[in-house]
Formats: structure tokens, C-alpha cells, sequence
């Protein structure tokens, strides 16, 4: 019995040597996550501080170069600034790519996902090559197999900027010949997924088999003869290749003496359905064009900007586009400010002294809310381009988000957005969805399409409706219970739609739908007079 008691005490020593070690080792893990933790937060916000401050300088050397160029200038000076130009725009792209390369290894790039046109995602960025080529005594060609869909759902800026990198970099190495782009369809994968694949030819010298091996290694440079190469920093293929992996494929080369093929195969969705989007698309880009310049005539916008240059710089811009400019130069301002006056829209920088454009503009939102007033559209102006900014600003109560540096178009395309009426149309039946669009655009409205109840609570919770046509009756969850969640959201972002129940009008079904938040009702067959008295009863 001693001997049994013994071992017994030794096994219980050893178990409890084992669990000390275990702890120590658990402990040890702990502090080495801990460590790794802090120091991915520490390279983000570094990251993110580093954006800010060259997307800030960078916005006032482009907007100023711009402005200068729409004045009265000598051909001399016209050329001097169109180097300037050239130089920001080589400048930019160079930032661009350490930036997305500093993501990238911090795990901090994001896909975005949409439905694009393949070929018209193309066609500016393969124009300017195709200058660049001429330059060089090149030819750039760019074959679209027939059989590839004209829409996919995918991310075209990611899609185009390794597409253009890998053209860019056959102009910058071959002396004769030329440059040829092709996509072809290989097919549906496992997941019915459209398969295509992007080849990228060029007539060089080649590359040797030890090239081929570091190629798309981090600071790569050297070209054919072992120098090393004008423009970029080493990271383009590394991107590139980096981008590829993360939309689903993988980046290949093949080369000989006659020439080099950078080739990539990504899945994407097939849109459906897009005849009829082609058609509302064009004639809503024309109801804009008609709308825009009387939209922003007279308009009272707020600018909360605390960088003197960047201040001056929109404000010109919007003087110069008939708005009125209020500006001041932090949040707690801005929110003292939109007590004072009504605005149609603010632009709100999100770094600024005193009280950032996040604070401000919750405090503003509350305001609102106890108040019952409409809330006003925030435009968020940043120099921040960091995942999950966009949702930040969002999350505060904010419309939308413009990256520094601001073109002009893209500064007046979001007002003159944000400043004519938005509708969201959610119908299963096709008829009637294409009834309501037509009448909607046609009365200059900005439309959204959502398929079903799901989707129209995603598109309610990101924008900004004034208006939201709803079919009662869909698969997954129907109208009544989509009206409840997006009511529920509005409590947090402080809007509020004018929403329409569409139905077949029996069984008590309009008594439902006021119940459950839903301001009016239409009977099918929905028609344009139905529409038309509707919307009479929007606050637009």
C-alpha cells in the first residue's frame, strides 16, 4: 500500500511540474500575442497617420496646380505646370504603392466588391498607356474575347491597377514591337464562377530563368542587362502578385527571347439583368447633367477644415461652382455654426483640433434626433485611406467619404448627389420596379435597385434615402419586417425615409404596413399617376 501511495505522490509531483510548465508556457504565449497585438496597432495608426499627412499635402499641391491651370496663362506657363502635373501624378502613384504595399502587409486592405462594366473600367487607364507607348514607337492593343461577359461583379480599381502595372511595365521593356492585352473566357469553376483569364504580351528581350525566379519579389528592379530600372520602387509585381492572390488567383510568367507573358485567371460573378440597367444608367447620367449645375446654384454649404490650404482650395472650388461657403475650422465650430444658419449640406474634414468630424457630427445627429429637424448630409473629408475608415465615418452618422486628394469632379459629382432627391426601389416584380425607376429618373431622382429585403437593409444602413418604394411581399424577408430593421437603423443614424409599401391591398395589408413604421401605400398595378401622388407627400 506504501509503494502504491508513493507512486501515487510522484505521479501527482510530475502533473503538477507538467501544469507549472504549461502555465509558464500559456503565459508566455499570452504576452507574445499581446505583443504582436500592440504592435499591428501601433503599424496601423502609424499607417494611418502617415496617409493623412501625405494625402493632405499632396491635396493642396494638386488642387492649386488645378486651379492655377483654369486661369489665363503663356503657353510657357501652361507647359511648366503640366510638368508640375506629370511630376504630382508620378509622385502619387509612387505613395499609392507603398501605401497599398504598408496594407497589404499589415493586413489592412480591403477588397471592394460591385458590378462593373469590364471594358469601360478599362479604357482610361489603357488610353494613357497607350500614349505612353506611342512615345516609345509601340503599339498597345487590348482583345476582348467575345464570350466574356460585358458586366462581372468584382473589384475593377484592384482589376485595373495590376492590369495597367503589368502593361506598364512591358512598355517599359520593350524597345520595339508592342504591347498586347487579351481576356478570354476559361469557363465556370467548381462554384459557378466565371473564370477569366488576363494575359498581358509584350515583343522585349525576354527574361532570363534566375530573373524569373525573384521577379515578384519586394524591391525588385533590375531590368534585362542587370541595371536598374527607371520609376516605381520595387513593389509594383510584389502588389500585384499580393492583389491577384487575394481576389481568388495567382500571377504567372512565361518568356523567351521573342517576348514575356504576364498572365492572371480570377473568378468572378456574372451580373444579370443589365439591359434594363444600361438603359436607366444613361438616362439618370443624363437627368444629372440637367440637374447638377441648377442643383448647387445658391446652395449654403458648411466646410469644416482645419488646413489653410486645403480650406481655401474647396472653398474656391465651390465658389467657382455658384455654392455658398460657410467655413470654420473644427468640429465644435461646425456644430455652433449649424446652430446658428441651415445648410443644405456639410463637408467635414475628420482630423481636426478641439473636437474631430466624428464627434462632431454624433453630437450633430443627436441634436437632430431630439429635435425631430431632417438631418443635413455630411460628407466626410479625409486624408485617411485605412481599412475600415469608410464604416467609421458611417458609423458616426456620416453620408459618405471623399479621399484626399479631391478632384473637382469628384467634389462636385457627390454634391450635386447628395443635393437632388435618392430613392430606393425593392421589387420582385419586374414590370412594376421598371415603371417606378423610369418615373423616379425622369422626375430627377437618384435611383437605387435592391433585389430583396435583405439587400434593401444593407443599401438603407450605407446611404442615404429620402425615399424607399418597398415590395411587401418577397422571398427571405419581406417588405413589413425590411421597414422594421431599417426604422430600428435610423434611430442610430438619425435619418429618415419616406418609406412606400407596394401590395396587392387585401387582408388589411395597408393597416399592416402603417404599423410597422411604413409612411403611405400604393396598390398594384403600380403606375405613374400612383408614383406622382406619392411623391408629393416626400420632404425632398
Amino acid at each position: 500500500m506504501n509503494n502504491e501511495i508513493e507512486k501515487l505522490q510522484t505521479k501527482i509531483a510530475d502533473l503538477q511540474k507538467n501544469n507549472s510548465a504549461l502555465k509558464n508556457r500559456i503565459v508566455s504565449l499570452e504576452g507574445a500575442l499581446d505583443k504582436a497585438e500592440r504592435a499591428s496597432l501601433v503599424k496601423s495608426e502609424y499607417l494611418e497617420n502617415l496617409s493623412h499627412e501625405i494625402r493632405t499635402s499632396m491635396n493642396g499641391i494638386v488642387g492649386m496646380t488645378g486651379l492655377v491651370m483654369e486661369t489665363e496663362l503663356s503657353r510657357e506657363q501652361e507647359q511648366y505646370l503640366e510638368m508640375v502635373n506629370t511630376s504630382v501624378d508620378r509622385l502619387l502613384e509612387v505613395v499609392n504603392e507603398v501605401l497599398d504595399y504598408a496594407k497589404i502587409e499589415a493586413g489592412l486592405l480591403d477588397l471592394d466588391q460591385q458590378d462593373f462594366n469590364l471594358k469601360e473600367s478599362l479604357d482610361h487607364d489603357l488610353y494613357l498607356l497607350k500614349l505612353s507607348a506611342e512615345q516609345k514607337g509601340l503599339s498597345l492593343t487590348c482583345k476582348i474575347e467575345p464570350d466574356v461577359p460585358e458586366y462581372i461583379y468584382g473589384d475593377p480599381k484592384r482589376l485595373v491597377q495590376v492590369l495597367t502595372n503589368l502593361v506598364a511595365n512591358g512598355i517599359r521593356h520593350t524597345d520595339s514591337g508592342g504591347v498586347a492585352i487579351s481576356v478570354t473566357n476559361h469557363g465556370y469553376d467548381d462554384n459557378n464562377r466565371l473564370s477569366l483569364l488576363f494575359s498581358v504580351d509584350d515583343t522585349g528581350e525576354g527574361i532570363d530563368i534566375e530573373k524569373q525566379q525573384r521577379i515578384f519579389q519586394t524591391f525588385c528592379r533590375t531590368d534585362l542587362s542587370g541595371g536598374i530600372t527607371a520609376g516605381g520602387v520595387g513593389v509594383g509585381l510584389t502588389i500585384c502578385s499580393q492583389l491577384v492572390k487575394m481576389m481568388g488567383g495567382e500571377l504567372g510568367l512565361a518568356s523567351s527571347k521573342k517576348g514575356s507573358t504576364f498572365w492572371f485567371s480570377l473568378p468572378f460573378k456574372e451580373v444579370a439583368d443589365f439591359d434594363f440597367k444600361i438603359e436607366v444608367d444613361e438616362l439618370t447620367k443624363t437627368r444629372q447633367a440637367e440637374t447638377a449645375y441648377y442643383a448647387l446654384q445658391g446652395a449654403k454649404i458648411l466646410l469644416a477644415e482645419d488646413e489653410p490650404i486645403n480650406s481655401v482650395l474647396t472653398e474656391t472650388m465651390l465658389t467657382n461652382a455658384g455654392v455658398e461657403v460657410v467655413c470654420v475650422e473644427n468640429g465644435q465650430e461646425a456644430l455652433d455654426k449649424t446652430k446658428e444658419e441651415d445648410f443644405n449640406l456639410i463637408l467635414m474634414d475628420v482630423q481636426m483640433p478641439v473636437m474631430d468630424g466624428l464627434e462632431a457630427t454624433r453630437k450633430l445627429r443627436s441634436r437632430e434626433k431630439k429635435s425631430g429637424r431632417k438631418s443635413t448630409p455630411v460628407i466626410a473629408l479625409t486624408a485617411l485611406a485605412m481599412q475600415g475608415d469608410r464604416e467609421k465615418c458611417l458609423q458616426a452618422g456620416m453620408d459618405d467619404y471623399l479621399t484626399k486628394p479631391i478632384e473637382k469632379s469628384q467634389l462636385l459629382g457627390i454634391l450635386s448627389r447628395y443635393m437632388t432627391s435618392s430613392a430606393l426601389v425593392v421589387d420582385s416584380d419586374m414590370e412594376s420596379q421598371q415603371v417606378m425607376v423610369r418615373s423616379l429618373v425622369e422626375n430627377g431622382w437618384n435611383v437605387t435597385i435592391a433585389e430583396t429585403g435583405r439587400s434593401a437593409m444593407y443599401e438603407a444602413s450605407l446611404n442615404r434615402f429620402d425615399l424607399i418604394l418597398l415590395d411587401t411581399k418577397m422571398p427571405q424577408m419581406d417588405g413589413v419586417e425590411a421597414a422594421r430593421v431599417i426604422r430600428k437603423l435610423e434611430e442610430y443614424s438619425g435619418r429618415h425615409a419616406y418609406i412606400v409599401g407596394i401590395g396587392v391591398g387585401n387582408g388589411g395589408e395597408e393597416e399592416k404596413c402603417i404599423e410597422s413604421g411604413i409612411d403611405g401605400y400604393i396598390e398594384r398595378p403600380v403606375t405613374r399617376d400612383k408614383i406622382s401622388e406619392k411623391l408629393q407627400h416626400v420632404q425632398r
